[in-house]
């Protein structure tokens, strides 16, 4: 079967949970080597567990874009977004009080993880300044988060001005935008706008939101995790004492709903793991268990579409900025990419076979990278994984 797709990552954020308990604040602890060196052991994670492609969800610049395609490093083909582009107080401000009673950047603002931009000429200029600096496509937080301490859930940080500031900007330059969004006032001003890509999305609650995604042919990325029970056994977003907590459990009431209502309009959605300041376990287990619960929300086929061919189809609309651009990605037929795994089994009757877990937490991880049914792994005609022998 083609190579599977990750369509949320964040390779310079996925470790930061190694070593200290703030989450991606707690990241300001650390030295850009450190940072540098969890980011790569980030990218070794997909490989032996056939992911082939990911699409980086800001946080990463083209640096380990760079060197994994010219072979210096070895790691998944990646797609990605440049800086995280925030509203000061939205999801990705990360300052300290310090530095926001004192007026000074955050320390991963200063290393371009990043970026605050309040306006619509702000909103412009970091935009192209994320395609300056390599993105492929540009993503902006459009509303509250579950993991960020400064924003409600359901504050709105993308006006009219500043989607379409970006819009303008990514439109310019042949690809497409991006956003961080959960509520239906988010997900609905940034389809206005012409943003093409909603990630998250998974407080819409309106039919009508999900017309408009469907009638726009925009695409969904849900965190299908956060509507599993188990989420609220987890021992961030599970500790009542924790900020997220409350969040969480919003997210997670409103998840046979969403289930219901994404079915019925048949909008387009890719699977992404979204994991971030956790520990390799950790993201091994959350990120195995997604797949399981794509599974029961939207059955083998269409999980495996959006692990694959769907996936292939959304990265595509980077048009002219495709930093892959001379075949199709997630699907095996002439011209196309040569990623292919094989699989010890029948995905469309076992999930399993391609790592999904039956449990966020009942069971214990796997020990390391490799998943043990996908026997072989190559990436545009070269062979990473061969346990066959």
């Amino acid at each position: 079967m083609p190579g599977l797709i990750d369509m949320h990552v964040h390779l310079n954020m996925q470790f930061v949970g190694s070593g200290n308990d703030r989450a991606i604040q707690g990241a300001q602890l650390m030295t850009w080597e450190e940072l540098g060196g969890l980011a790569y052991a980030s990218a070794q994670e997909y490989l032996p567990a056939g992911v082939t492609t990911v699409r980086d969800l800001c946080g990463t610049s083209s640096g380990l874009q760079k060197h994994i395609d010219i072979g210096t490093l070895t790691g998944p083909r990646i797609y990605l977004s440049g800086a995280c582009v925030s509203a000061s107080s939205g999801h990705g401000d990360w300052r300290w009080n310090p530095n926001v009673l004192s007026g000074e950047k955050s320390y991963l603002e200063g290393l371009g993880l990043t970026t605050l931009a309040d306006g619509g000429d702000a909103v412009l200029k970091a935009s192209r300044n994320n395609l300056a600096g390599g993105a492929d496509f540009v993503k902006m937080m459009s509303g509250g988060g579950v993991t960020s301490e400064r924003d409600p859930l359901d504050s709105i940080q993308g006006t009219p001005e500043e989607l379409a500031a970006m819009v303008k900007a990514t439109g310019d330059f042949g690809t497409y935008s991006a956003v961080h969004a959960y509520t239906d006032i988010s997900v609905q001003n940034a389809i206005r706008a012409g943003v093409v890509s909603i990630e998250h999305g998974n407080l819409m609650s309106d039919p009508e939101t999900f017309k408009m995604v469907a009638e726009a042919d925009a695409w969904v990325v849900p965190a299908m995790a956060a509507f599993a029970p188990d989420i609220l056994e987890h021992p961030y977003y599970g500790n009542p004492a924790l900020p997220a907590y409350a969040k969480t459990a919003r997210v997670n009431k409103n998840g046979e709903a969403w289930i219901k209502l994404a079915n019925e309009y048949r909008i387009n959605m890719a699977f992404g793991s979204d994991s971030l300041a956790v520990t390799p376990p950790a993201w091994r287990q959350t990120r195995d268990f997604q797949i399981t619960q794509w599974g029961r929300s939207f059955g083998n086929l269409r999980t495996l579409q959006a692990m694959t061919s769907d996936a292939g189809k959304l990265l595509a609309l980077s048009g002219i900025m495709n930093p892959y651009p001379e075949g199709k990605i997630g699907v095996i037929e002439e011209g196309a990419y040569a990623d292919i795994i094989l699989v010890d089994g029948d995905p469309l009757e076992d999930l399993s076979v391609i790592g999904a877990s039956e449990s966020m937490f009942g069971s214990a991880p796997r020990p390391t990278s490799s998943v043990d049914t996908i026997p072989f792994v190559m990436k545009d005609g070269e062979i990473y994984k061969n346990t066959l022998n």
